[in-house]
């Protein structure tokens, strides 16, 4: 499991109910499908965030189709906050990735630190 920086389920919800309408379960499952089972954020967190996107008008309850299920998908108030919110995210990786490439280098690393470098030079031109 990784440890996922404050703010990335804010991110992950938004993007993900910009491809496609889904439930809480179905964004906790395309959660853990894109990071490769790695992070699986619990019921209690989804349903956190939807319920603060719903209430700042970022994203819109779906009319119910099957009983009780929520289905979400993203406002045009969203689809603006999801731009923005990914290019702050843009600069925010980049400083991780130089980060990662510095305590790769300390670690003994060299070989990783240079990769990692060298995706930084990569994403910087």
């Amino acid at each position: 499991m990784i440890t996922v920086p404050k703010g990335a389920l804010r991110l992950a919800a938004l993007r993900l109910l910009s491809e496609s309408s889904l439930s809480g379960a179905g964004l906790a499952n395309q959660v853990s499908r894109i990071s490769g089972g790695e992070w699986n954020p619990g019921p209690g967190s989804i349903y956190l965030i939807l319920g603060e996107l719903l209430k700042k008008g970022l994203i819109t309850e779906l009319p119910r189709r099957e009983g009780n299920v929520r289905r979400y998908i993203i406002s045009a108030k969203g689809k603006a906050e999801l731009a923005d919110l990914s290019k702050r995210t843009a600069g925010d990786v980049l400083r991780q990735l130089k980060l990662l490439a510095v305590y790769s280098s300390l670690s003994g690393h060299s070989e990783l630190a240079t990769k990692v470098r060298a995706a930084v030079e990569s994403l910087q031109s």
